[in-house]
């Protein structure tokens, strides 16, 4: 193979061992398949592959592939291109990816969350794995995909069927929130409101979930004012790049189809969402971001459903800021379409903010940074 892995120097804390922590400013990509074995509907192991923002793989964490205590397995269905689409929680403290607590004799999605249930994965930014939230409703049939969370224990996740649903760490099932639409891709929290997106019926395309953040059933999905209710978008990223527009007023959504993929931009006119260009990627699902100013950097991934697998990362600046027009074409930072049994889904950005806890300090032997944690935080 022409890609090369980096074995993981073991991190000893009191006896545990630890992957390396992920750095800010990086970009973790959900990985399915090992390299060795066949892409295969019946499930695959999945890898975290830390890059920068270049393209230079820097390490590759695995997801368990076997129970242990608590916690479970964590596989992906090697063809199915709308599952791990994965998010950073609100807090910047996880990863939150979704998956299948074993693999199956038959087709993963077409099991039922009873028999193979639906996992929950949090990661945080010392790479510590925590698989314990294996769910027996939730994608029931059907797909895991999106996957959201405030801050590492209140969860909410979607897919195929079932509609979006909250659940907290630990737990074994999950609630319900609308009936609106069942058929979920993307799942993202972004300044306070949780959102979805999806590809069925003609009423939603990405949507606001109630108020906020809800966490009991009868809720009602809202198509966002002006966004088309056709299309097919996957992961999407918010931004604020105008004072004087309050919260968000500008948005990317990974489109798979339209022009063969897009980075589709719109910016929030008036209380609309109004389209304000295109960048062309081809095939993109995955989607993440950091804002510099009014500069937009963005990272997307795109990935093969074939037994051979594939996948590209891509980058692309947009400088136009609120309301202006983005064009050009994404820069195919690294491409796996040389390498086989191996597949992109989704992507999350690390910000520069992001530091590890001051109670994992502490264990590290770094007290007195831990302490000044706290005093700034306070």
């Amino acid at each position: 193979m022409l890609r090369k892995y980096f074995a993981l120097a073991p991190l000893f804390v009191l006896g545990a061992a630890h992957a390396a922590p992920f750095t800010p400013g990086n970009v973790v990509i959900y990985r399915v398949g090992d390299g060795s074995t066949a892409l295969i509907n019946t499930g695959n192991a999945v890898f975290l592959d830390e890059y920068t923002t270049g393209g230079t793989l820097v390490q590759s964490v695995p997801m368990p592939t076997t129970a242990s205590g608590a916690n479970s397995g964590f596989f992906a269905s090697g063809t199915a291109t709308s599952e791990g689409l994965m998010t950073l929680s609100a807090d910047g403290r996880y990863i939150m990816a979704t998956g299948y607590a074993s693999t199956a004799a038959t087709s993963l999605s077409g099991t039922t969350g009873a028999a193979v249930n639906r996992v929950v994965g949090r990661i945080d930014l010392n790479g510590n794995i925590d698989t314990s939230t294996k769910l027996t409703d939730f994608a029931s049939g059907n797909n895991p995909r999106g996957i959201a969370s405030t801050n590492g224990t209140d969860i909410w996740v979607a897919g195929g069927a079932g509609g979006v649903r909250y659940t907290t760490l630990g737990a074994t099932t999950s609630t319900q929130l609308s009936t609106t639409v069942t058929n979920i891709r993307g799942v993202q929290i972004s300044n306070g409101q949780l959102y979805v997106s999806d590809n069925s019926g003609t009423a939603v395309r990405l949507g606001a979930v109630g108020s906020g953040t809800p966490t009991t059933a009868g809720q009602t999905i809202v198509n966002l004012s002006g966004f088309p209710t056709a299309g097919s978008p996957y992961q999407f990223f918010f931004a604020d790049l105008d004072a004087g527009v309050a919260g968000n007023d500008t948005l990317y959504v990974a489109e798979d189809t339209t022009g063969g993929g897009q980075i589709q931009k719109y910016s929030l006119v008036a209380g609309n969402w109004t389209a304000a260009g295109s960048i062309s990627a081809a095939g993109v699902r995955g989607l993440t971001g950091y804002v510099t100013g009014t500069t937009v950097s963005l990272f997307a991934t795109t990935g093969a459903s074939t037994a051979t697998g594939g996948g590209t990362l891509y980058s692309f600046s947009d400088g136009t800021g609120y309301n202006g027009t983005a064009s050009g074409t994404a820069t195919n930072a690294f491409s796996l379409a040389v390498n086989s049994n191996e597949a992109f889904r989704g992507i999350v950005y690390i910000p520069l903010a992001a530091i590890p806890e001051p109670g994992t300090l502490a264990l590290l032997g770094l007290a007195p940074l831990a302490a000044l944690l706290l005093r700034r935080r306070k």
